[in-house]
């Protein structure tokens, strides 16, 4: 019988550790996902570049030498878009917006506005997605500050379309950045020299461009 105690608190201890290791650990789940809303309204508001990739010479005639004088319409253009809309599924939204969009010379600032078709394709935390914007672009009707200027006279159809990432914060808050094309066509380009305009033309730009902003 003593023997028996002393076997026993041991056995009972060793049976107590086999219990507990038997016991499934519990598996740390890590960070909570994040699925961002994808009923309702939405907005987005970037910053946007666009490079020309168009090489349009235009040309006129000087009146005090009489010569062709040749100027080169590549610009870059800076600015913000924002779009607003209904989005009824993660992979469908429709939305309208607008681009403040403006050149170092004056030139060829203006204000694209649009219907933007916007698809999302996962609903993680990192997703693609998609943008198709169709529009008209409305110029300011300002013009470089030389003697050989250029001016829009009448703006034109628009059409871009882009594809990048968004990362999401929040169920209500995500990053976008995105690469895409813009295709900017112009009605009437003025082109002139001294304030007399020399010729009036319609024009084709192709762009690429880049944004970063938000999405909420």
């Amino acid at each position: 019988m003593y023997y028996m105690k002393k076997l026993f608190f041991p056995f009972l201890l060793l049976a107590s550790l086999v219990a507990g290791a038997s016991q499934p650990m519990a598996l740390d789940d890590g960070p909570k996902h994040v699925e961002f809303k994808y009923y309702g309204f939405y907005c987005v508001i970037d910053y946007t570049h666009m490079m020309c990739l168009s090489h349009q010479t235009g040309q006129y005639l000087d009146p005090t030498s009489g010569s062709i004088v040749y100027t080169n319409d590549k610009y870059n253009l800076n600015g913000i878009s924002g779009v607003v809309g209904w989005q009824w599924r993660k992979e469908s939204a429709l939305g309208v917006g607008f681009s403040y969009l403006n050149d170092a010379s004056g030139s060829f600032s203006q204000i694209p506005v649009f219907v933007e078709f916007r698809s999302h394709f996962l609903r993680n935390r990192v997703t693609p997605f998609t943008a198709v914007q169709l529009g008209y672009s409305i110029p300011f009707g300002t013009k470089n500050k030389v003697a050989e200027y250029t001016k829009i006279d009448e703006g034109g159809i628009t059409f871009g379309i882009q594809a990048g990432a968004r990362f999401a914060i929040s169920p209500k808050l995500g990053i976008n950045i995105y690469a895409g094309y813009q295709l900017i066509h112009i009605n009437s380009l003025e082109r002139g020299f001294n304030e007399v305009a020399t010729s009036r033309s319609s024009e084709l730009f192709n762009n690429v461009k880049f944004g970063l902003g938000v999405n909420f």
